[in-house]
């Protein structure tokens, strides 16, 4: 009788003590999975910050500036057109834009349609 006892005093141990392994495991998980949140919000905030100094830095006046410098000619910054149809894509058609194949073989191209629209 007493090893029988015995034998169930040594079982329901042995149980309790997986038992309290298995919780342990499972605290530090969450704790991980905490740590790993958190370093994934600061790293979006540094993230976005620097998206927000990017987009302070490269306005389209300061980037004609620096292509101006760098280039040392007005004349490319005259290749600069704005994009025609910009709010409403389905209405860019070749026939509105022109080919590739006519701008590579220096025909014009069909934008006068692109200028009226953009007020140009």
């Amino acid at each position: 009788m007493f090893a029988k006892l015995a034998t169930v005093i040594v079982v329901l141990g042995a149980m309790f003590g997986a038992l309290l392994v298995n919780r342990q495991q499972r605290i530090d998980a969450a704790s991980e999975i905490s740590r790993i949140h958190f370093s994934m919000i600061k790293h979006e905030r540094a993230r976005t910050n620097l998206q927000a100094q990017v987009a302070a830095a490269v306005r389209p006046d300061r980037l004609r500036e620096k292509v101006r410098v760098a280039v040392g000619s007005k004349d490319v910054l005259q290749a600069f057109k704005p994009i025609p149809f910009r709010s409403t894509p389905a209405r860019a058609t070749d026939e509105a834009l022109g080919t590739i194949g006519q701008e590579l073989a220096g025909g014009e191209s069909n934008d006068d349609g692109a200028a009226k629209e953009l007020g140009g």
